[in-house]
């Protein structure tokens, strides 16, 4: 059995088809690490706009599991919003992409299926850097600005959240 039929068997969502992704060589992205931001993904090849660049499956934090626990912990900053209150922590690469006030990559919110999908938003050429859009209130330094935000149900509205499938 090939990989795709087995994920497909696992989980209610279709492997991608048709995207970087199912290819082997060149890899569409790789992991790097830099001093400013730490860890993130890069471009390897030209990647067009609209392109499904990854599927993250997810664990889903239900608004109570999230109010009680998970906001008093570092997962607190890796969590996707859903619009219940619920959140979802991205596996994979999905937490990996870094902070960009003019994102390249876009992502959506499934919290039915328990995925976040991540596509390019635009043309980006290889050796970028893939980064989403976190929101506006910020928690960590950015290109010397530093917005400290307190976890609240309201302001985590602004966070990590898209348009939820």
């Amino acid at each position: 059995m090939h990989c795709a039929e087995v994920l497909s068997a696992l989980s209610p969502v279709p492997p991608p088809t048709k995207s970087l992704e199912d290819r082997m060589e060149p890899f569409a992205f790789e992991m790097r690490s830099n001093e400013i931001s730490g860890r993130g993904l890069y471009a390897t090849i030209l990647i067009p706009a609209g392109t499904l660049i990854h599927t993250a499956p997810c664990l889903l934090f239900t608004k109570d599991s999230y109010t009680a626990h998970a906001r008093h912990t570092v997962l607190e900053h890796y969590l996707f919003n859903c619009t219940n209150g619920d959140r979802l922590l991205a596996l994979g690469y999905g937490s990996i992409f870094n902070h960009d006030e003019t994102p390249n990559v876009d992502f959506r919110v499934d919290r039915e299926n328990l995925c976040i999908t991540y596509r390019a938003c635009r043309e980006i050429e290889a050796g970028k850097e893939l980064c989403i859009y976190y929101g506006d209130k910020l928690w960590f330094d950015y290109h010397g600005k530093k917005l400290e935000q307190e976890s609240s149900e309201e302001e985590g509205e602004n966070f990590l959240s898209r348009i939820e499938l």
